[in-house]
């Protein structure tokens, strides 16, 4: 009877789901940080479904299972757009292709895990230590003698440099994350060595998966298109960035807001939107928002900054935007804006000032029925579409990284753009209204 109400009572709680992003699964993500009835966690631990969305590569699925069996008894999987793994019974598998019934369907499976009404998942990998020592070494603790080995399953602290930072001899730990870690971009596989809590290398394995644009920038590249749906991509794209700051940063209601003022960028009214969004920045700067990133953390380089391009290039002072060069941004007097320090801080400026930029543009370009004059250069967010598309430039961190704390790192990761643009655009949906002004 207890077992009962406590089912009943736990069915009413918000579901716990840690996603799974693979390719093009971003959509799926913002939806449900929307939803008021899922709980979308950091680890598969606090969790009880597992959703998976968007394709995974052959050569990650073996990354899935780990993630996959780290997950507490009972749980289940819930696979959006993606072919599940070979190995789960059909029983504990229910696949989603539409967006809109993505919510509701893992609210039903939940309820039929509370209810046993739905097959459990197994476990998919064998359960033996990654590093057998239990009755290996000297005395029997995986070790030689005092030191080597990795007694206990854990290697020795021997830590064959001092810390970069301040020149203690700290415990030494590799690890590796990725390519489904939350809290950077989904298919960045990383192994880190830390010290203390210093980055000493951070060597990339596997490139974010190619992010998808907008139908509107890839119709730019071949015809004249509206520079108001151009600029409301744009600022939509930047506020879904930012969602993923104020999430790390811990500010989950604003967070939110700023995905429901994503959402409504499309076709929401374009003043209404600017006069949200200055209400918006300013609760983030009495938030702290800015406070938590130090200055010339993260802080790029020249030949970096250059090779990013797009807004992160502008945050290290560099005036080069390819609308300066289409005569309907001309007409509607566009002008770069920059910032100079380039570190972490300055970027986050630079992305709330063109988007601010963009709804100030969308308006005046709306009111005037604006075109673009030029196909053959396409500023997008993540920087100038010229003769290619720009690409991946996740190898920069290797040198980004090294010698920042953890959090640091974290922030610095989340305010750039790493990944390749897709060949495909975004697919688009009919926008849902949340409700209530962000």
């Amino acid at each position: 009877m207890a077992v009962s109400w406590l089912a009943r009572l736990a069915a009413c709680a918000p579901v716990p789901v840690f996603p799974a992003l693979g390719m093009r699964g971003e959509e799926a993500l913002y939806r449900l940080a929307l939803s008021p009835e899922i709980k979308l966690v950091d680890s598969p631990r606090h969790a009880s479904l597992l959703l998976v969305a968007g394709g995974v590569p052959p050569s990650m699925q073996q990354a899935l299972r780990r993630v996959h069996d780290q997950f507490p008894a009972p749980f289940t999987t819930l696979w959006y757009r993606s072919t599940p793994l070979v190995e789960l019974p059909r029983a504990a598998v229910t696949t989603v292709d539409s967006l809109d019934a993505l919510p509701g369907a893992l609210v039903e499976s939940h309820g039929s895990l509370l209810r046993n009404t739905v097959g459990h998942s197994p476990r998919l990998l064998p359960d033996a230590p990654p590093h057998p020592w239990q009755g290996l070494g000297d005395d029997g603790h995986g070790g030689e003698g005092m030191m080597g080995g990795v007694p206990y399953g854990r290697p020795m602290a021997m830590p064959p440099t001092e810390d970069l930072r301040d020149g203690l001899a700290l415990d030494v730990l590799t690890f590796r994350l990725g390519p489904f870690f939350p809290l950077w971009p989904p298919g960045l596989e990383a192994e880190v060595i830390l010290q203390g809590d210093i980055i000493q290398q951070f060597s990339v394995q596997s490139s974010p998966f190619p992010r998808a644009l907008a139908p509107v920038f890839h119709e730019a590249r071949e015809q004249s298109v509206a520079i108001a749906a151009l600029e409301r991509a744009r600022a939509r794209h930047h506020l879904q960035a930012l969602f993923h700051a104020l999430h790390l940063a811990g500010l989950e209601g604003l967070a939110r807001d700023a995905l429901r003022l994503a959402d409504r960028c499309p076709s929401g009214d374009i003043a209404l939107l600017a006069k949200w969004f200055k209400t918006f920045e300013r609760r983030m700067k009495r938030r702290g928002f800015f406070a938590l990133h130090l200055p010339e953390r993260g802080a790029l380089r020249q030949e970096q900054a250059e090779r990013l391009g797009g807004f992160a290039a502008r945050a290290a002072g560099i005036d080069r935007d390819a609308r300066t060069e289409d005569d309907g941004y001309r007409r509607l007097a566009f002008a770069t804006i920059t910032q100079q320090a380039g570190d972490t801080r300055a970027r986050w400026r630079q992305r709330l000032a063109e988007i601010a930029q963009a709804f100030d543009l969308a308006a005046r370009a709306q009111r005037d029925d604006m075109r673009t004059a030029q196909t053959d250069a396409v500023e997008t967010p993540r920087g100038a579409w010229r003769d290619s598309r720009p690409g991946g430039t996740s190898p920069l961190l290797e040198d980004l990284l090294p010698g920042l704390e953890w959090g640091e790192a974290l922030a610095s990761l989340a305010s750039l753009e790493l990944a390749a643009l897709s060949p495909w655009p975004r697919e688009e949906r009919a926008e849902t209204q949340m409700g209530g002004a962000a």
